[in-house]
């Protein structure tokens, strides 16, 4: 794992403050490979944190030891943030040399409490959090798999967008997670995952170029195709 003091953005959040920004003199970054765990289910809730490049999972491990991913973090995204001491969830990295901000709680909440214009921003990235975590529960109310896979593309189309409403346009997007971690988020196996994609290709809702390049074609066919 690679530590700098440096901290660069790659994307920036769309706040007219943007935390990172006043938050930089506290952040370390810090460079984990596919797969790595950011931190642990229960690990102390220390710091707070800030996807810089690449992407990560939030996850939790079911009883039957089944893994749930309950979140996607991208670019610009915060994450971290604990109402009690230790964090509910796991976060892993999905993207090989994917880069996170670092930065200590105590510290950060302090200067939050200093800065009116910073505790207003954290409260919106906390905002942002909870308004993801309700839209998968809207993703996973649609009826069926391709219901639920469409809902999804919607969604990443949205979030990986580089220009503002340019999903209406077509834009490509190219998905950073697997279809295994999709089928995970979703609830799914990989093979129903990947028979939706399939069936939306057909019908050209999408285009697919490789196995993680998305086209939308026709916004209105996703949006209308529960099963």
């Amino acid at each position: 794992m690679h530590v700098s003091s440096q901290l660069r953005h790659d994307r920036p959040t769309g706040h007219r403050h943007d935390p990172g920004d006043v938050l930089s003199s506290l952040a370390m970054t810090m460079r984990y490979g596919h797969g790595q765990e950011i931190y642990t289910q229960d690990r102390p809730a220390e710091y707070w944190y800030r996807v810089v490049s690449g992407a990560a999972r939030r996850i939790t491990v079911q009883a039957n030891g089944r893994r749930q991913i309950v979140d996607f973090l991208l670019p610009g995204d915060f994450f971290g943030f604990a109402s009690r001491n230790a964090h509910l969830f796991a976060v892993e990295a999905i993207v090989e040399g994917t880069i996170v901000a670092v930065y200590p709680r105590e510290r950060a909440e302090a200067l939050a409490d200093a800065n009116p214009h910073l505790g207003r921003d954290i409260r919106t990235v906390t905002a942002a959090e909870i308004a993801r975590l309700q839209t998968r529960i809207l993703i996973l109310g649609r009826i069926g798999s391709l219901g639920k896979v469409s809902a999804f593309l919607l969604e990443m189309a949205e979030r990986l967008s580089s220009r503002p409403q340019a999903g209406r346009s077509g834009e490509d997007i190219l998905l950073p997670m697997s279809r295994y971690d999709i089928a995970d988020y979703l609830t799914l196996s990989v093979e129903t995952v990947s028979r939706a994609l399939t069936s939306l290709k057909q019908c050209g809702a999408i285009r697919l170029v490789g196995t993680r390049r998305v086209r939308i074609i026709h916004y209105d066919a996703l949006e209308d195709s529960d099963e």
